[in-house]
């Protein structure tokens, strides 16, 4: 599976992945995936539709252009490091993510943080708290990315998701480990 189509699996809710995955890749008929859910085969009949109708819709994006992800980059990075909480909010879809990877390693959010306002607020208390020395614009397996250092350490790298010019999806990697070869 491709790592986009994990993405977009991310985002469907648990009955959606578990009404297609049963019936799309396993050949289940809705009767017995009713029966899983807990539901009528309609209504898992419907959760399986849905769930085609988004996946197909994200397949139809145009994903955005190397430019315009790093200038969405760089306008976060500005806006979290002014604390400009009514810019970040106007990067941010309404409906963005946040997720981070610590790895039990460092501090860091333990659940996805769901919603513009919500990661918009966090991402500049992690800014104030973590106090890095330089926040700069790298390229990170073909794409951009923002890398933070305090004291020629790296403390954490960042990589978001755009649709239609907005920020859905950010996706910080502050586990040493698995960015101690950056």
């Amino acid at each position: 599976m491709s790592f986009a189509m994990l993405l977009v699996m991310e985002e469907l809710s648990p009955p959606e992945r578990v009404a297609l995955v049963l019936h799309d890749v396993f050949a289940l008929p809705f009767d017995e995936i009713a029966e899983v859910l807990g539901t009528t085969s309609a209504a898992s009949r419907k959760l399986a539709s849905r769930a085609r109708g988004r996946i197909a819709k994200a397949r139809r994006r145009q994903p955005p252009s190397k430019a315009e992800t790093a200038e969405a980059l760089q306008a976060f990075k500005a806006a979290a490091q002014a604390g400009d909480l009514a810019r970040l909010v106007e990067l941010l879809h309404p409906e963005a993510v946040y997720v981070v990877d610590g790895g039990g390693r460092v501090t860091a959010a333990r659940m996805p943080v769901h919603g513009g306002e919500r990661v918009a607020t966090l991402a500049i208390r992690v800014v104030l708290q973590a106090r890095p020395d330089s926040i700069e614009l790298i390229e990170l397996n073909g794409e951009p990315a923002l890398a933070a250092h305090r004291d020629g350490a790296l403390l954490w790298v960042d990589t978001v998701e755009l649709v239609d010019g907005r920020i859905v999806a950010i996706r910080r990697v502050a586990n040493p480990e698995k960015i101690g070869h950056i």
